[in-house]
């Protein structure tokens, strides 16, 4: 039984449904023209193999009762086309995968709320099996407080044709926000890839993602110029990527991440990376992307990834728990223009696997115009496997590794607990590292290994600082040897440092960078760094100026290297205490350009026979 209301309501029954009387079709088409609503009572509706089409339409509202309106659907449920404010509301639609749920193209103001979608058969073998695929325009849609199940929860069309081949389709929004909805999606939970682009602001807010294994979020469109994409507020728990967003533009903030939730489960298995950015079909880079305040937990791979080239990047007050190859690394392709890593906080980064990023780094900037890297907190950066060669290079754990970038700044930042509690030969602990580059502040850091005394670490491979190349990586140890070659080289991780008197290279497998060395000047200030009983607790190695003062370098008391070895052309070394080494400091640097003062050690200064004595009478031997 069905009737007309004077303000355009239309009733439709399941009787009236199914007897043709007044079919969901029917009276979406009586209202399409006008306006109107369309209100569905309770029961079941057949829509057999045709989708109910709104097509021309504006001010359209279908309404149901709940989930007891149930609408079943054998080749898509909606398809809304060149229409204008029409809205979906409280009404449970079934599907079979061979097409959408919900198909939205070239439209203005269309919201679809408080709607259950379960898309049936999205296997492997299926269809597209998405709950809600946009195409074409679509200017301000809404898409809230849904519950969606399927292979994937809402799509941007990637071809033209249903079978997933042909002709690209295209996806323009405008402030689309799809946000407060719990989508069980065994792939992705939204996937925005192919030709896809976002206008004025877009925001992804409040949705609860799980059991996805290829990615929670996917969102590689690109942004115009003015345009702004927030990822804001949702719990991702995913074996895929937690969150994959394009390379500049977006803002992925307060975000829950987690891997495998299953305490039991092998971490060999378990997830992929948290947060990932990617390239988009544009590569054009707009505006900062802004990782802040995500939480990110039992991720298999690295916590936040760069692998592609990206514009200015903000990460900062993020907290990585339990992820396998890495904190915040960049790498494969990436470099970036101004980075700031401020205020994160990295725990139990432990490697069951030899990873992608090759070698592990709780924080690692590279190709960066100008970096900041300063507040962050990295502990237990460990491995769980053993399976390293005899020879070759070592296996880094670094805290904090910046390189190849021209400027950086690298201050308030501790570092501890990096390594295995008893590390193999072919293993190199550090605590910040910084290589390549033409000017490096590094200024109120604290690293040491063990929290404990540091005569309590034994014999490690543990450095808490190292400025240039790391001769332990096959360029021969120059401690003690002023006659060092003018061009040295060093592993790091899957890069190669080159450094010469003129030109410094980092070379990696997809990517090289260079700098000058003529005017590579390093600070290092108010630091305490310790080490143990192979290398240094500092080696600062540069080409052009050193300024070290102020520091407390702490190195285990039955080692031979000194607590702090300089090698530079010019060097200014004031007011910092050194204990262990014999010496406790060690400066290769020609004694016409070298300036020492106020140092405190407790096993002297060398060469001494090369160093000014004016110079000597200034520092003090033989204490702490």
């Amino acid at each position: 039984m069905a009737s007309a209301a004077p303000d355009r309501t239309v009733f439709v029954t399941p009787e009236s449904h199914a007897g043709g009387v007044m079919t969901v079709q029917a009276a979406v088409d009586s209202v399409a023209e006008d306006g109107g609503t369309v209100c569905l009572a309770q029961g079941v509706y057949h829509l057999g193999e045709e989708p109910v089409r709104i097509r021309g339409a504006r001010s359209v509202r279908v309404h149901g009762q709940g989930p007891g309106t149930l609408l079943i659907g054998e080749r898509g449920g909606f398809d809304i086309s060149l229409s204008a404010f029409v809205t979906l509301e409280d009404f449970a639609l079934i599907c079979g995968s061979h097409r959408p749920g919900i198909k939205v193209s070239i439209t203005a103001e269309v919201t679809v709320r408080r709607l259950t979608v379960l898309i049936v058969g999205g296997g492997e073998d299926s269809g597209q099996g998405s709950a809600i695929q946009l195409s074409n325009a679509s200017l301000r849609t809404r898409i809230q407080d849904c519950d969606i199940a399927g292979r994937i929860g809402i799509e941007a069309r990637e071809f033209l044709d249903d079978e997933g081949g042909g002709l690209r389709a295209h996806l323009l929004t405008t402030d689309l926000e799809i946000s407060g909805n719990l989508l069980m999606c065994w792939w992705s939970g939204v996937e925005f890839r192919g030709s896809t682009a976002h206008m004025l602001r877009n925001t992804i807010r409040g949705n609860t993602v799980v059991f996805a294994q290829g990615a929670g979020l996917r969102l590689l469109g690109a942004l115009s110029p003015w345009a702004s994409f927030d990822i804001t507020d949702n719990h991702v728990q995913s074996k895929g990527v937690g969150i994959e967003v394009g390379a500049s533009g977006y803002t992925v903030r307060d975000n829950t991440v987690t891997g495998d939730p299953d305490p039991d489960s092998d971490p060999e298995t378990g997830s992929s990376h948290g947060i990932v950015l990617r390239s988009g079909v544009s590569g054009v880079l707009r505006g900062t992307t802004r990782i802040s305040g995500n939480r990110i937990s039992r991720i298999g791979g690295v916590g936040i990834l760069v692998p592609v080239p990206t514009g200015d990047l903000d990460v900062s007050h993020n907290t990585i728990e339990g992820a396998g190859e890495g904190g915040i690394v960049v790498t494969e392709r990436g470099r970036l223009a101004d980075a700031v890593i401020v205020g994160n906080t990295l725990r139990d980064i432990v490697t069951h696997r030899g990873g992608e990023t090759a070698g592990t780094n709780g924080i690692r900037v590279v190709g960066a115009t100008r970096a900041r890297v300063g507040s962050n907190t990295v502990r237990d950066l460990t491995t769980e496997f053993d399976d390293g060669e005899e020879g070759g290079s070592p296996d880094h754990r670094t805290g904090v590794a910046v390189l190849a970038c021209r400027e950086s700044r690298v201050h308030g930042n501790t570092v501890e607990r990096i390594g295995r509690a008893d590390p193999g030969e072919d293993e190199r602990c550090l605590g910040i590292h910084v290589s390549v580059f033409a000017r490096t502040t590094i200024e109120g850091n604290v690293c040491r290994r063990v929290a404990e005394d540091v005569d309590d670490d034994g014999h490690t491979p543990w450095s808490g600082l190292l400025v240039g190349d790391d001769p332990g990586d096959g360029s021969g140890d120059n401690d003690g040897n002023p006659g060092t070659p003018a061009l040295r080289t060093g592993h790091i991780g899957p890069y190669v440092s080159v450094v010469g008197d003129r030109v410094s290279y980092l070379i990696g497998r997809h990517t090289a960078f260079a700098h000058a060395s003529q005017d590579v000047s390093a600070i290092v200030s108010a630091n305490t760094f310790t080490g143990a009983a192979q290398h240094p607790a500092a080696r600062i190695d540069v080409a052009g100026d050193a300024v070290v003062s102020g520091n407390q370098f702490r190195q285990h008391g039955d080692s031979d290297p000194a607590a702090l070895t300089v090698r530079a052309r010019t060097a200014t070394v004031t007011g910092n205490r050194a204990r262990g080494g014999l010496p406790s400091m060690y400066l290769d640097v020609d004694p016409r350009w070298l300036a020492v003062l106020g140092n405190i050690t407790s096993g002297g200064i060398d060469p001494e026979d090369d160093i000014d004595p004016k110079w000597l009478k200034l520092n003090v031997k033989g204490v702490l």
